[in-house]
C-alpha cells in the first residue's frame, strides 16, 4: 500500500463527541428534546447541511432551507467554541505515532473529511505537516457514502485507489472506501453497538484505536527490509498464492440447486467448516448430510472437480525471490482434503520448503495452536517469522 487516507472526526481526533454534544445541546435548549443515541450514527461522516437536515427531522421541524441554514450556523458556532476550549486534548490515542511512522516510511497521507473545519483542526492540533493533501467539505459536493471524496484524494496523491488504505469510524465512510476498491479499516467503533457488528463484516480490518499494530502491520512494510530480521515466511494459499478458489457455483449449476438449497448448503458448510478444515470429518460425511438434509443426490468429489485455482504470479515470484535470498518459506493454510489434493497436483506445494495444511496438521486458523504448531516444527521464534494472509482475523491471531 502506498497511501493512507484518514477521516478526522472519531479517527484522528476525538471531535465526533463534540459534534454529538452540540446537536444534543441544541435539541434540549431550543426544542426541549433529548436526542436518541441512534441519531449519532446517522450524523457521522455527513456534510454540514446534511447533518442539519437529519437533525431537523429528529426534532420534528421542517428540513427546509431556512431551518437547515439556521441549525448549521448555530451548531457550527457552538462546535468551534468547544474545539477551542478543548484544543489540547483533541488528538486520538496513537495519532501522532502512526502519522510519524507513515511519513518515515514514505507513505503518502491525506485527510479525507466531510467537515468544513478540517483544515482548522489539523492546524490547531499541529498535525498539518503530516498531510500531503486535504479533502474537506469545501472540495466536494457529495459526502460519504459517495466515494468521490476518496477518489479525489487518490487522484491528487497520484496513487491508484487499490493502493490506498482508508481509516474510518463510520459505516458511510467504510462503504465509500469499499466502493472504490480501497482497503478499509474500521477505527474506534463502539463494540457494544450493532453498527460495529456491521462494520466488522464490511471492513477489511477493525481496531479500537490508532495505536493498534493492525493499523500498520502487513500493509506498508517493505517485505525485503523485513526479511533481514526474519528467518521464516509463512504464506496462506487462497487469495494469496492462488486465486479463483471458489467452487460452489459449479456445484450449484451441476446439481440444479434452488435458491433455498443454495442458502441451506452455504449455512451447512459454514457450520461444518472447522471440522472439515481440521480433518475431523470427511467430505463424504458432509455430502451425505447435505444429500439427506436438502434432498439432493450429489456424487463423486465436487469439491475437487469444481476447484480450479490459478497461481498469483506476483506472489509466486515473490516467494522465489525470498528463497533466492536464503529465506525459508512455508505454506500455512486452512483447507480440506479435496483442495489439498488439487493444490498438490497443480504444483503449489513444490514452491515451498515445507507445507502445513489444516486438514493434515489438525489445527485450524485463527486458532493460535495453528501458528504454534508451525513454529514448533520449524524450531523458530515468533519474532523471526513473517505471516502473509488475506483475512484480518488470522493476522490478528498470528500477531
Amino acid at each position: 500500500m502506498k497511501a493512507a487516507l484518514f477521516d478526522m472526526d472519531g479517527v484522528l481526533c476525538n471531535t465526533q463527541e463534540y459534534h454529538n454534544a452540540c446537536y444534543a445541546e441544541i435539541a434540549k435548549k431550543n426544542y426541549n428534546i433529548t436526542l436518541d443515541s441512534s441519531i449519532e450514527d446517522k450524523l457521522k461522516g455527513v456534510l454540514r447541511n446534511e447533518g442539519a437536515k437529519i437533525f431537523c427531522k429528529a426534532v420534528g421541524i421542517r428540513p427546509n432551507k431556512e431551518n437547515i441554514k439556521y441549525i448549521s450556523t448555530l451548531k457550527n458556532n457552538l462546535y468551534l467554541k468547544k474545539i477551542e476550549e478543548n484544543k489540547d486534548s483533541l488528538l486520538s490515542k496513537g495519532t501522532i505515532e502512526l502519522l510519524q511512522k507513515l511519513k518515515n516510511n514514505n507513505v503518502k497521507v491525506a485527510l479525507v473529511s466531510a467537515s468544513a473545519n478540517a483544515k482548522t483542526i489539523i492546524k490547531i492540533t499541529n498535525i498539518e505537516k503530516y498531510f500531503d493533501y486535504v479533502v474537506d467539505a469545501k472540495n466536494i459536493k457529495k459526502g460519504k457514502p459517495n466515494p468521490a471524496i476518496f477518489l479525489e484524494a487518490a487522484a491528487n496523491l497520484a496513487i491508484k485507489p487499490s493502493d490506498c488504505v482508508v481509516y474510518e469510524d463510520a459505516i458511510n465512510g467504510i462503504q465509500a472506501a469499499n466502493d472504490c476498491d480501497m482497503y478499509s479499516i474500521a477505527v474506534n467503533v463502539d463494540f457494544n453497538k450493532t453498527t460495529f457488528t456491521y462494520s466488522k463484516k464490511i471492513a477489511d480490518r477493525y481496531v479500537k484505536s490508532l495505536d493498534d499494530p493492525l493499523c500498520y502491520k502487513g500493509l506498508y512494510e517493505n517485505l525485503f527490509e523485513k526479511a533481514d530480521n526474519c528467518s521464516l515466511f509463512i504464506f496462506d494459499a487462497g487469495n494469496v498464492v492462488i486465486e479463483n478458489i471458489h467452487c460452489f457455483n459449479g456445484i450449484f449449476d451441476q446439481y440444479n440447486f434452488t435458491t433455498d438449497q443454495k442458502s441451506e448448503f452455504i449455512k451447512d458448510f459454514n457450520f461444518y467448516t472447522a471440522p472439515l478444515m481440521d480433518g475431523n470429518i470427511s467430505t463424504e460425511f458432509f455430502l451425505n448430510h447435505v444429500n439427506k438434509n436438502l434432498n439432493l443426490n450429489i456424487s463423486g468429489d465436487p469439491f475437487y472437480n469444481y476447484f480450479n485455482p490459478v497461481f498469483n504470479v506476483k506472489i509466486v515470484n515473490l516467494i522465489k525471490k525470498l528463497k533466492e535470498n536464503g529465506k525459508r518459506v512455508v505454506l500455512g493454510s486452512n483447507t480440506f482434503a479435496p483442495h489439498t489434493k488439487k493444490m498438490k497436483e497443480m504444483g503449489l506445494f513444490d514452491l515451498f520448503d515445507s507445507v502445513y495444511v489444516s486438514n493434515e496438521i489438525h489445527h485450524y486458523k485463527p486458532n493460535p495452536s495453528f501458528f504454534r504448531h508451525i513454529l514448533e516444527k520449524e524450531n523458530v521464534e515468533a519474532e523471526k517469522t513473517y505471516f502473509i494472509d488475506d483475512i484480518s482475523e488470522n493476522i490478528a491471531s498470528a500477531a
